[in-house]
C-alpha cells in the first residue's frame, strides 16, 4: 500500500515534490507510521525501485527460453512496450526520470541491471549472426534501446495515438527492426550460405 502510493505520486508528481507526509496522507498513515517500514525518504524510493525493476525481470523471464537471439530481440522490444503501457508509473520512474537529488546517486544507478547485461548480450549474438549488420554492439544497443524507448515514451503521452489514429503499438517494434536490420530475404541468404559452408 505504501509503495504504491509512492509510485503514483512520484510517477506524478516528481521525486522532489513529494514528502514522506504527502505519502502518508494519500494512504491515511501518519509520517511516524511510514519510518517504521522505511528508514527515510531514500530508502522507500530505493524499494521503490528494486519493486519496479523486479516487475520487469518477471515479465522477461522466458526471454531465456528463446534460442534464436533475432526472434529474442523482438520478443524483447513486445516486453518493453508491454511494460510501459501495463505499468505506467514504474516506466516513468525507472527509464524517464533523474535520479532523486536526496539519493545517493551510486544507489540510484547501482550496476548494470541484469535485463540489460541480457538485451545487450542478444543484440551481440544478432551481430555475430549478421542480423544486424556490421556496426560495434554497443551502437546497436543505443540504437535498439531508443527506437523501443522512444516509442513507448510516445505511446504513454497518447502523442501516438493523437497523430496517428492508425498506429498499432503492438506490432511497432517489429517494423523497428525492419528499418534497422539486414532484410530478412538477406538473412535467409547468409544462414543458407552458412550451412552450405559446413557441408564443404
Amino acid at each position: 500500500m505504501i509503495l504504491e502510493a509512492a509510485k503514483e505520486l512520484f510517477a506524478k508528481d516528481g521525486f522532489d515534490n513529494v514528502s514522506v507526509r504527502k505519502i502518508a496522507a494519500k494512504i491515511n498513515y501518519s509520517p511516524a507510521a511510514l519510518y517504521r517500514y522505511f528508514k527515510n525518504k531514500e530508502d522507500l524510493i530505493l524499494s521503490l525501485k528494486k519493486a519496479g525493476e523486479e516487475r520487469f525481470r518477471l515479465m522477461q523471464a522466458h526471454l531465456a527460453d528463446i534460442e534464436d537471439p533475432f526472434e529474442r530481440l523482438r520478443e524483447g522490444g513486445r516486453i518493453y512496450l508491454d511494460y510501459a503501457r501495463k505499468e505506467p508509473e514504474y516506466y516513468e520512474l525507472l527509464f524517464n526520470r533523474r535520479a532523486p537529488s536526496f539519493c545517493d546517486q551510486e544507489k540510484w544507478i547501482g550496476k548494470p541491471h541484469q535485463s540489460f547485461i541480457n538485451f545487450r548480450e542478444t543484440v551481440r549474438q544478432c551481430l555475430d549472426t549478421g542480423v544486424l549488420g556490421d556496426v560495434p554492439v554497443d551502437i546497436a544497443v543505443a540504437s535498439l534501446w531508443s527506437s523501443v524507448h522512444g516509442l513507448a515514451a510516445l505511446a504513454s503521452t497518447g502523442r501516438l495515438e493523437s497523430c496517428l489514429p492508425d498506429f498499432d503499438l503492438d506490432t511497432a517494434f517489429d517494423k523497428v527492426l525492419d528499418f534497422t536490420t539486414i532484410p530478412q530475404k538477406e538473412r535467409g541468404r547468409r544462414e543458407k550460405a552458412d550451412e552450405d559452408e559446413k557441408e564443404l
